[in-house]
């Protein structure tokens, strides 16, 4: 059981690692969400 006590320093660097790749990718989604589409230029002009 004291086995587990030995892992926390490599649990915690995991757990800040995916903490960080969940932000980025968050973010990433967030910031394409809100983005405006571009305006189509391909009418025919009168």
């Amino acid at each position: 059981m004291a086995e587990i006590f030995e892992h926390i320093p490599t649990i915690s660097i995991a757990m800040f690692v995916l903490g960080l790749l969940g932000i980025m990718v968050y973010e990433r989604t967030r910031a394409k969400s809100r983005r405006p589409k571009p305006k189509s230029t391909d009418k025919p002009s009168s």
